[in-house]
C-alpha cells in the first residue's frame, strides 16, 4: 500500500474522529487551563487584591447601612418633633407667628409654619418666602388629603429633611397643615460617621456638570465647596484617588426623583498589604500569560464561533420572513448535524407558511363573502322585496341579521389579529383630533348603550388633541374598549370617559394593594402623551382573570364574554404599534377602568 495513502487514510480517519465540539471544548479548556497554570505566582497577586476589595467593599457597605440608619432616624426624629410641636401649638392659646417662630428657633429649624388653604386652594402660609416652593405645594397638597409626609425634598439650592402633618379641627376636617424642615447642612450624620468608622460621607448635589457639596466631613470637599466636571467629578460621581468608594448613592425625594447623591469613601492606606514589591513583576507575567491564552483560545474558539455566527445569521434572516436562507457548514460535528436540521426547520415554515396562507385565503373567501351575501339577502327579505313577511317572520330575521352580524364583526377581527400576529402591519398615519374621534365613536355605539340605559360621559382637559395615529385602527380600539364596558355595565349604569394631554413631567405608578388590581406591571413616563380612559360601574374583572386581559382567547369568568376573546388582544396590538400603553384596573367593589396612551404631536 502506497505510504502517503496509508498516512493521509490515518489522518482522516484521526481528524474525523476529534471533529466533535465536546473534543473541540475539552482542548480549549486544556490549554486555557494549563497556561495559567505555568504563571501561578501570579495568584498571590490575585489573592491580595481580592482581599483588599473584599474588605474595602465590606466596610463600604457597612458605612453604607450605618447611613441608611442614621437618615431612617433622622427623619424620624424631624417627625416626632413635628408631632411635639403640634400639640404644643394645639395647647397654646393662639397660633400666631410668634410661636411658630420661637419653637423654630428653639429646635434649629429652617421653617415651621402653618398652611392654610383659601376657598380657590391657593397655599396661606406665615412664611410664604419659604414655601413658595413647586414642591412645597405638592407636599402641603398631599397633607391635605389626610397623610403624614416625611421626606427628603430639594428647595431652591438646598436639600431639605420635610415633615408636613394635617391639622382636624373638631369635626374631623383639616383646617391646615404644619410644616417643618431643616436643612441637610445642618445634618450631624457626616461627623458621626467620621467619629465612628472614619468613613468619608459627603452630601452633594450635581447640577449642569457642576457638583455642590451640601455637608462633608472632608477636609478635600468641605462644604459650600462647587467642583465643576473633571477629574475630581464625572457629571454625577465624586472621585478621589485616594479612598475607595461605592457607586453614587442618588438622594430620592417624595416622588422617587433624584435630588442629590451620599459619596461614602474610606482611605485606601487602611487596606494596603505587603508584598507591593512583587506586584508589577507578576502583573507583567500576568499580562504576557492572559495575550498567550487568548490568543491559542481564540484560535480553537474560531472553529466553534464560525458555524454559530452562520447559524444566527441564518435564524435572523428567517425572523424576517427569508425563509429560503441555508446554512451550509461543513464537518461531521453536532454543529454540521444542527445545521441539516436547520436547514429542514426552513423548508417545514415554508409548508407550514404555505398552509396558513392556504387557509387565510379560503376563510375569506368561503366564510365571509357567503355570510355577506346572506346578510344582504336577509335584509332584502325584510324590506318585503320577496313578498310580506309577519312579525314573527321578521323577528327571526333580525336575529339572524344580528348573529351573521356578529360572526362577520369576528371573522373581521380574527383577520386583523392574524395580519398583526405574521408581523405584516401598515399603519397609515394622519394627524387627526383624538377628542372628536372619541365623539364620533360614542355616538355610532351610544344606541347599544341606551338599551340598557347606560348614559355615556365625555370628559377632556383639551378642547382639541392631535395624535398622529391610524385613525381607523384607533376608531376600532375604542369601540372595543367602550362596548366591552357596555356589556358588562349595569342597568341604568354610567361610563366616563376621560381624555387628558399631559404636558409636564409626570410618573404613572400601577396600584396593588387589598382592594385594586391591574395589568400594569411597570412605572410609566406620561409625558407628551394623551392617556384615555373608559370607566364603568359594572360587575368588574376578577383578580385572577387579570393578568390573562389581553392575550388571545382570554375570557373572564365573572364577565359576560362579548365575542372569541379577541377584541381586547387585537386592541393591545394595535396601542403597541402605535407606541402606546394599555392597560386595566379593577377592584374587589366592582367597575373596571380601560385605560391607553398615545404620543401626541409636539407643538
Amino acid at each position: 500500500m502506497n505510504p502517503i495513502k496509508f498516512f493521509s487514510k490515518k489522518l482522516s480517519k484521526f481528524l474525523k474522529s476529534i471533529d466533535t465540539i465536546t473534543t473541540k471544548l475539552l482542548t480549549l479548556v486544556l490549554f486555557t487551563i494549563t497556561i495559567p497554570l505555568m504563571v501561578i505566582g501570579n495568584v498571590s497577586t490575585d489573592i491580595i487584591n481580592q482581599s483588599t476589595h473584599e474588605n474595602s467593599n465590606i466596610q463600604l457597605e457597612l458605612n453604607k447601612k450605618i447611613l441608611e440608619e442614621k437618615n431612617s432616624t433622622e427623619i424620624n426624629e424631624l417627625r416626632l418633633l413635628a408631632q411635639n410641636i403640634l400639640e404644643k401649638i394645639s395647647n397654646a392659646r393662639s397660633r400666631g407667628k410668634g410661636i411658630l417662630k420661637e419653637l423654630q428657633k428653639s429646635n434649629d429649624l429652617d421653617f415651621c409654619t402653618l398652611i392654610a388653604r383659601d376657598d380657590n386652594f391657593r397655599i396661606k402660609s406665615a412664611q410664604p418666602d419659604k414655601v413658595s416652593s413647586y414642591n412645597i405645594h405638592r407636599i402641603v397638597n398631599i397633607a391635605f388629603l389626610g397623610e403624614v409626609f416625611s421626606s427628603r425634598e430639594k428647595i431652591d439650592d438646598d436639600l431639605y429633611n420635610i415633615v408636613a402633618i394635617p391639622v382636624f379641627t373638631g369635626n374631623n376636617k383639616i383646617s391646615s397643615v404644619l410644616l417643618v424642615g431643616k436643612s441637610l447642612k445642618k445634618s450631624l450624620i457626616p461627623k458621626e460617621i467620621k467619629n465612628l468608622t472614619n468613613a468619608t460621607v459627603i452630601f452633594y448635589k450635581a447640577d449642569n456638570d457642576k457638583a455642590s457639596i451640601i455637608n462633608s466631613n472632608s477636609n478635600i470637599y468641605p462644604s459650600s465647596l462647587k467642583i465643576d466636571k473633571g477629574a475630581y467629578f464625572d457629571g454625577m460621581q465624586i472621585n478621589n484617588p485616594d479612598e475607595f468608594t461605592l457607586a453614587a448613592i442618588p438622594i430620592k425625594d417624595y416622588f422617587n426623583k433624584i435630588i442629590g447623591y451620599y459619596y461614602i469613601g474610606i482611605p485606601k492606606n487602611e487596606f494596603i498589604m505587603t508584598g507591593d514589591s512583587n506586584i508589577k513583576s507578576m502583573g507583567i507575567i500576568a499580562i504576557i500569560s492572559l495575550i498567550a491564552a487568548i490568543f491559542i483560545a481564540a484560535i480553537f474558539a474560531r472553529t466553534i464561533t464560525d458555524p454559530i455566527l452562520r447559524l444566527v445569521d441564518a435564524a435572523e434572516s428567517i425572523a424576517l420572513g427569508d425563509l429560503d436562507h441555508e446554512v451550509l457548514i461543513r464537518g461531521n460535528d453536532e454543529m454540521a448535524q444542527l445545521a441539516l436540521t436547520f436547514n429542514q426547520m426552513s423548508v417545514n415554515l415554508k409548508k407550514q407558511e404555505h398552509l396558513r396562507d392556504n387557509f387565510v385565503a379560503t376563510l375569506t373567501h368561503d366564510l365571509k363573502v357567503p355570510m355577506l351575501a346572506e346578510n344582504q339577502t336577509v335584509t332584502y327579505l325584510l324590506k318585503g322585496a320577496y313578498g310580506d313577511i309577519s312579525e314573527e317572520q321578521r323577528d327571526v330575521l333580525e336575529l339572524i341579521k344580528s348573529t351573521n352580524n356578529s360572526s362577520l364583526e369576528m371573522i373581521g377581527t380574527l383577520l386583523e389579529v392574524y395580519r398583526y400576529d405574521s408581523g405584516n402591519v401598515r399603519l397609515f398615519e394622519s394627524e387627526f383630533d383624538v377628542v372628536d374621534l372619541l365623539k364620533d365613536a360614542v355616538s355610532q355605539i351610544k344606541s347599544l348603550a341606551d338599551d340598557r340605559k347606560i348614559q355615556i360621559n365625555i370628559n377632556s382637559n383639551e378642547e382639541r388633541i392631535f395624535v398622529k395615529a391610524d385613525k381607523r385602527e384607533i376608531k376600532r380600539v375604542l369601540h372595543n374598549i367602550i362596548s366591552n364596558s357596555i356589556n358588562n355595565g349595569i342597568h341604568r349604569g354610567f361610563i366616563n370617559c376621560y381624555i387628558e394631554l399631559v404636558k409636564e413631567k409626570r410618573i404613572y405608578k400601577p396600584v396593588f394593594d387589598t382592594d385594586s388590581y391591574t395589568t400594569l406591571s411597570k412605572t410609566l413616563d406620561l409625558s407628551n402623551n394623551v392617556i384615555i380612559s373608559v370607566e364603568d360601574n359594572g360587575i368588574g374583572i376578577a383578580r385572577e382573570d387579570i393578568s390573562l386581559l389581553f392575550q388571545r382567547f382570554a375570557l373572564s369568568k365573572g364577565r359576560k364574554p362579548s365575542g372569541a376573546g379577541l377584541g381586547l388582544y387585537y386592541s393591545y396590538q394595535v396601542i403597541i404599534q402605535h407606541n402606546g400603553n394599555v392597560w386595566a384596573e379593577s377592584s374587589e367593589k366592582g367597575g373596571s377602568v380601560f385605560k391607553f396612551t398615545l404620543p401626541v404631536i409636539k407643538a
